[in-house]
């Protein structure tokens, strides 16, 4: 594997990948029966067990997208929270305010990421502006109320309301790359916002 992730490197096409054959699929079938994760139910078809739906809703990814904008009264300086917000504006008290005109707030998130973060997941947020990227990690509660129409808010402190998307962060507006706060201090940037629950 390392040898193609190489050829890759240096420009040179890996080899092929083998055809999938339907003897390999059929094997691959009855290894998971086996293991008690799918159940065959005749005609050639096999549906996941509960074991394997809760398996694979662990093993897909669960992410959400907010395209966001930046503002020139971005100070980001607050040192326990970090907010993205609808709002169009960074009032006087938002130093913890880091994008603007966002696409989504707390209450549209999706049911299954909302039960995820209630379920106290882990939740990686990358913020990428102007080609810079940061990170932060933070984690849900099952006390998370998820409602806020107009914001979301991280959090370094174990504190909940209804704009609460992740407590127990490690980073908050004033802990993100200097690089990144200048390029959310322009209007004209775009911010995109993923949040991928860990399991």
């Amino acid at each position: 594997m390392e040898e193609e992730v190489k050829k890759f490197q240096e420009g040179e096409a890996p080899e092929p990948m083998p055809d999938i054959t339907p003897q390999m699929i059929q094997n691959a079938l009855r290894a998971l029966e086996a293991e008690g994760l799918v159940h065959y139910v005749g005609n050639g078809a096999y549906v996941p067990t509960e074991g394997g739906w809760k398996l694979l809703q662990e093993v897909a990814p669960m992410k959400e997208e907010i395209v966001a904008y930046g503002h020139p009264n971005v100070t980001a300086l607050h040192k326990i929270t970090l907010e993205i917000t609808k709002d169009k504006e960074v009032g006087k008290d938002g130093d913890c305010i880091i994008a603007v005109n966002a696409n989504k707030a707390c209450a549209d998130l999706k049911k299954e990421f909302k039960d995820a973060l209630s379920a106290a997941k882990k939740v990686v947020i990358t913020i990428e502006a102007g080609g810079v990227i940061d990170k932060i990690t933070g984690f849900g509660s099952p006390a998370l109320k998820l409602t806020h129409q107009e914001d979301m808010v991280i959090r370094k402190s174990d504190f909940i309301d209804n704009r609460t998307l992740a407590i127990l962060a490690d980073k908050a507006a004033c802990n993100l790359k200097k690089e990144l706060i200048e390029k959310l201090k322009n209007s004209q940037t775009e911010v995109k916002i993923t949040l991928e629950i860990k399991f």
